[in-house]
């Protein structure tokens, strides 16, 4: 988080006036494919860390990274987790003091693991990543002085091939190669800090 910060210091201090804010989210994480809900036993909560480069004028950039888990339970034995990054250049409106609304595509991508036993009781171990694209579409709120609120309500569009899985341990190949539907979406919450405001003389 400290790396963070330093790295968006930097770029607060280039020409433009930038506005840089960070923070932690929470979200409910629900893939598009309907069967995941049985056998991952999802959707599920994912949290991460949230930055903002607020550029003079009508557009700001969101970036950041989430952390998805999900363990063995009742009626499965298996294990799920991902790392998802992504990045969104939306369009932002001021509504009202302290209300701004945005929205606008952006690039998701997704690094994970699954294990579990399948539907012929062999226990498969897999891994792979993949990029997709996504929209975002949500609004600030201002707390208290520099702490602000996120809601945010974003869908993405991914899929991934994988040709080769471990089967009760030892590594198999997968023909024809299988593709996974890695689309999900979000309802997320964030909770931001302002730490350089924009300069508004660089509009």
């Amino acid at each position: 988080m400290l790396s963070l910060i330093m790295v968006l210091s930097v770029f607060s201090s280039l020409p433009g006036g930038l506005g840089i804010g960070v923070g932690t989210s929470v979200s409910s994480f629900s893939p598009v494919e309907d069967n995941y809900d049985q056998r991952f036993r999802t959707p599920g909560l994912s949290y991460g860390i949230v930055a903002s480069l607020d550029a003079p004028g009508p557009m700001v950039f969101h970036l950041g990274g989430e952390y998805f888990s999900k363990k063995a339970s009742s009626g499965w034995d298996g294990k799920i987790s991902s790392m998802l990054f992504w990045a969104f250049p939306c369009a932002q409106l001021g509504v009202m003091d302290g209300f701004t609304v945005f929205g606008g595509p952006g690039i998701v991508g997704v690094s994970g693991s699954y294990s579990g036993t399948d539907d012929f009781g062999s226990y498969v171990e897999a891994d792979g990543s993949s990029i997709g694209f996504a929209a975002s579409l949500g609004t600030d709120i201002v707390l208290w002085g520099p702490l602000f609120a996120r809601f945010e309500y974003r869908h993405s569009w991914m899929d991934m091939k994988s040709d080769r899985v471990k089967k009760d341990g030892a590594e198999t190949v997968v023909y024809p190669a299988a593709e996974t539907d890695l689309g999900y979406s979000q309802y997320i919450f964030s909770l931001n800090v302002q730490l350089f405001a924009v300069d508004e003389e660089a509009m």
